[in-house]
């Protein structure tokens, strides 16, 4: 079984990965090296980028893993959609803009919806297959 679904976020993801990547780059040049460790919007970067690292990777795992599975296609968009969705609010939320604060937590907040789901969905499909 194909995974097309999963394919289109994971693409989309990745060139999310690229922009936020060329924003700690772009920060890295601006501070040349130095007050590296001090520099306010360097480290916001550098969390953003890190944020998005240690939980876009499980999560098209467990995409692709309830994809294998059989899950609807439109489950999966729901979920990828979120994810996209979930990232993005994250990064801009991580800025000093007007209501910053809550796009960044309910880019949190959907990141971990859409990671619970998923994970409930891979347990779910495991005690369903072993019935």
């Amino acid at each position: 079984m194909l995974i097309q679904t999963t394919l289109l976020y994971a693409g989309m993801l990745g060139l999310l990965l690229v922009i936020l990547s060329f924003n700690v780059m772009q920060n890295w040049m601006r501070v040349t090296g130095q007050g590296q460790q001090t520099d306010r919007e360097m480290r916001r970067a550098e969390r953003v980028l890190s944020s998005f690292v240690e939980y876009v990777p499980i999560a098209l795992i467990l995409l692709t893993l309830i994809e294998l599975k059989g899950t609807p296609p439109f489950v999966i968009h729901a979920l990828g959609i979120t994810l996209f969705v979930a990232r993005i609010l994250h990064a801009a939320g991580s800025n000093e803009i007007k209501g910053a604060g809550l796009m960044r937590f309910l880019g949190a907040q959907l990141t971990f919806l859409m990671l619970t789901v998923s994970s409930l969905a891979c347990v779910f499909y495991y005690g369903f297959g072993r019935v």
